[in-house]
């Protein structure tokens, strides 16, 4: 195994923040994309971190992704609208929906904002969080290209749909932060360029088998939706929230973040606030969510386990250890930024 060199946040987002802004980003966009990145990596999503930095470099210099676009509003009314995201960046379009969603929802208690025609937005959690900071609850889901065997089948008709769910609370935020495959395709490329097996239960070959090889199941397999069958059936209404409301690119039409760097995925995604405080006062509210917190965390223990944490506690822990001792960047990480670096004429600093 490689080592890892430790890098502080805001050095590793400054250093980003250069190489979007000379792969031709504005400097506002260029801080809040690797912003949004290096934020994952401190929450100990890596897998959505500084890794797929290089590879978003790339399709901006071949074309694949517009680095100013002209954000379109299409459709609108008091607690909704869809956006058209002119091939732009994934993280510029979500910010741009979500923070439109924040101020239907604080105005009308509820804002539900369709994106489509964009790109990868990185981890969803990084949009459901921007309601928390404002008191609200907050979903964002996304769909991408097909990638999972629906359910019964044996070739890649549906997504691995990421989604988030946000509430607040006084003591405890829960952040729920996953995807309805039985995990990310990142993480099951990470342990293939690393070498590693897949735990068991992670995915299936191209032939429907169980299969513990990440090239096996790179190689036309498939991530197993959680729940089986309940998965399946939650994926298909994420994509219908998502790809078909948003009236854009759908299905096969789609393209993946490792595909040809010349064209647009073309995703949709789909960001929403709720005003609780307009249900419930948020004294109340917020004692009310303690006391559910406390009746969870203070029940029995099983053997080997010291606490049971809410959703998004894991991440928040992770947060402040990585703020404190720095974020790692594996050996091999380290020389695909140094290419990308080269690639673009700015020295590595680290």
């Amino acid at each position: 195994m490689g080592e890892e060199r430790k890098v502080q946040y805001n050095e590793l987002v400054s250093f980003s923040s250069a190489l979007f802004n000379k792969a031709g980003l504005g400097k506002q966009d260029a801080y809040a994309v690797a912003a949004s990145y290096i934020d994952n990596n401190l929450r100990g999503i890596d897998s959505h971190g500084v890794r797929l930095i290089p590879n978003c470099i790339r399709r901006l210099q071949e074309g694949g992704i517009n680095p100013n676009p002209e954000i379109e509003l299409e459709a609108e009314n008091p607690s909704t609208a869809r956006l058209n995201g002119d091939n732009g960046l994934g993280q510029i379009v979500a910010i741009k929906g979500m923070n439109l969603a924040i101020e239907k929802a604080e105005r009308n208690g509820i804002g539900f904002v369709v994106c489509s025609n964009t790109n990868n937005a990185g981890a969803m959690s990084s949009y459901s969080r921007m309601a928390l900071e404002k008191g609200l609850a907050g979903l964002a889901m996304a769909t991408t290209v097909p990638s999972m065997f629906a359910w019964g089948g044996l070739k890649r008709v549906i997504s691995n749909p990421p989604i988030s769910i946000a509430f607040p609370g006084r003591k405890t935020r829960f952040v729920l932060d996953i995807c309805l495959g039985s995990v990310a395709w990142n993480k099951i490329y990470i342990m293939r360029d690393k070498g590693f097996p897949i735990p068991p239960g992670w995915a299936v070959d191209n032939q429907g088998e169980n299969t513990e090889d990440p090239k096996k199941a790179a190689d036309g397999g498939s991530v197993i939706p959680i729940g089986e069958h309940k998965g399946y059936g939650l994926t298909l209404a994420i994509e219908l929230f998502t790809a078909i409301l948003g009236g854009n690119l759908f299905g096969f039409d789609m393209k993946g973040l490792f595909d040809d760097p010349r064209k647009g995925e073309g995703i949709s995604m789909s960001l929403a606030a709720l005003n609780v405080s307009k249900l419930l006062d948020s004294n109340i509210l917020f004692e009310r969510v303690d006391a559910f917190f406390s009746m969870i965390k203070d029940s029995p223990l099983k053997g080997g386990v010291s606490e049971i944490m809410i959703p998004g506690e894991p991440e928040e822990k992770k947060y402040k250890l990585r703020m404190k001792e720095g974020i790692p960047i594996p050996e091999e990480v380290e020389e695909t930024l140094k290419g990308c670096c080269a690639g673009l004429s700015i020295g590595y600093p680290f």
